[in-house]
């Protein structure tokens, strides 16, 4: 079975310029062409911190859960 989720390492940082490498989930898509098995990755609305999984808000924010500074990732 093939993997369905993947995580891909992205930068964020906060309006103080601190700057930080995050994971964000990535899911895989159906093929358009299912004669061909070419997938494309969309990702989702979620970032992965030491083992934990934190949601973004729409504007591509989150709130880091030990030091509590906003942070955005880039894209």
């Amino acid at each position: 079975m093939s993997k369905q989720y993947m995580l891909k390492e992205v930068d964020a940082s906060s309006e103080a310029g601190d700057k930080i490498i995050v994971e964000q989930i990535y899911e895989k898509l159906p093929p358009i062409d299912v004669n061909i098995n070419d997938f494309s990755w969309s990702p989702l609305f979620k970032v992965v911190i030491t083992d934990k999984v934190i949601p973004l808000n729409d504007d591509l924010t989150f709130t880091h859960p030990r030091t509590g500074k906003v942070f955005r990732i880039g894209s």
